[in-house]
């Protein structure tokens, strides 16, 4: 019997249905550090009318940039341009992005993105991906104990193999009954809202303001000013799917497709207790049995839709004619069914680069439940025109200009 076939009986004996942190495993998992591999399923690889609308209407961003070709065409870019998100459907959503991912059947959460722009990704372009192991760092964890931090960069190229972005993912890697037995989220209630508090909500929804064709100069910005904030939620089941719908899915799949995968990977799929139908463990996040097996009171978000409302927050505050060149978020506890997420942001620095001359704000960006809780703290670099750089100059090293 193999090492994996001895470690599979163990789990089975000590009642762990799930996959665990053994030696074999992580040997296994850390060999593979350093080595470059190409997403060869992405959820997206064509950019088009389409792709970049299932992107916008993904996060409900109605920027006319990403949804009004009439509008696009009068920019300086002459067509659609992609919201910052659609990349996620180039590798989060693939169906290979967690191939060689190691550790089966343990669990993974998504805990922060630090992505670097250069250039933006535009209607008719073609967009592709690579994934590197970097680090599969042993940690330990309020939520399962013993974990691992599992890094991964990510380079995305256009059809001329320009680089368009690099995003450097983190991941917690937990054993599930360490999860359950260990309870860290047990006592959160699920919310509930009065049609008050739901009519605010939409109040806020509606305040969103798109800065758009009106150009934001990098002159006259100051430190202090605050960004229109960003509410999402309450968060429903549907507005995961819409999520899924446009950056895709890397468990969710239907007839050949999911018998294969889960012939490849067995502990993909847990059985529904009630049907003992295999589902994907994908289903935490909207099924709160699932959920509960991993020590959640009720299903949660994707970790990348945090990421990709950011992105829209930054977008809406910079216009047209600025740039997202740096986005570093945190995903710093859970954000369950029926939450509501206020993104709120302030500039707390302008500087010109170093290289370029170009001139640059610096954003924190707070992503607050309605709890209180502090659940997406990051940062965020804005190129902006200037009376020197009317037009900003692509590619953006915002890297190369901190010097």
């Amino acid at each position: 019997m193999t090492a994996q076939g001895v470690q599979q009986v163990e789990d089975e004996e000590s009642g762990n249905t799930y996959g665990t942190i053994n030696p074999e495993a992580l040997a296994k998992l850390r060999a593979r550090i350093g080595k470059e591999y190409p997403i060869e399923e992405p959820h997206i690889r064509f950019v088009n009318r389409d792709s970049i609308h299932h992107a916008a209407r993904a996060i409900g961003d109605a920027n006319p940039l990403w949804n009004d070709p009439d509008y696009a065409k009068k920019s300086r870019f002459g067509k659609l341009v992609a919201p910052p998100a659609l990349l996620y459907g180039a590798h989060w959503g693939a169906w290979d992005m967690r191939r060689g991912e190691g550790l089966p059947g343990v669990h993974g959460l998504h805990s922060s993105d630090h992505w670097t722009y250069y250039q933006p990704v535009l209607d008719g372009d073609e967009v592709h991906a690579t994934k590197t192991l970097t680090a599969a760092d042993e940690m330990q964890g309020r939520w399962a104990g013993r974990s691992i931090m599992q890094k991964r960069n990510f380079k995305f190229f256009n059809q001329k193999d320009e680089l368009v972005a690099v995003c450097l993912m983190n991941a917690v890697r937990g054993e599930r009954n360490e999860g359950k037995s260990r309870g860290k989220y047990a006592d959160i209630k699920k919310a509930t809202y009065t049609p008050a508090e739901i009519a605010q909500i939409d109040s806020e929804i509606e305040a969103e303001i798109v800065r758009g064709a009106e150009p934001r100069n990098w002159e006259d910005v100051e430190a202090g000013e605050a960004l229109q904030p960003l509410v999402r939620g309450p968060l429903t089941v549907p507005e995961m799917m819409t999520w899924i719908q446009g950056i895709g899915s890397p468990h969710v799949r239907s007839g050949q497709f999911w018998l294969r995968y889960r012939r490849q990977s067995p502990k993909v799929a847990v059985p529904d207790p009630r049907t003992g139908i295999p589902e994907a463990v994908e289903r935490v996040h909207w099924d709160d049995f699932m959920a509960a097996e991993i020590g959640m009171p009720a299903a949660y978000d994707y970790g990348s839709q945090r990421g990709a409302w950011a992105t829209h927050l930054m977008t809406n505050w910079a216009g047209d004619d600025g740039f997202l060149a740096e986005l570093n978020v945190t995903y710093r506890g859970m954000y369950f069914l029926g939450d509501t997420l206020r993104i709120k942001g302030a500039v707390t620095e302008k500087w010109v680069g170093k290289k370029s001359g170009i001139g640059y704000v610096d954003c924190t960006i707070t992503g607050v439940n309605q709890r209180g809780d502090v659940i997406m703290p990051g940062h965020a670099t804005v190129a902006l025109p200037s009376k020197a750089h009317r037009k900003l100059q692509f590619p953006i090293d915002v890297e190369a200009d901190r010097g």
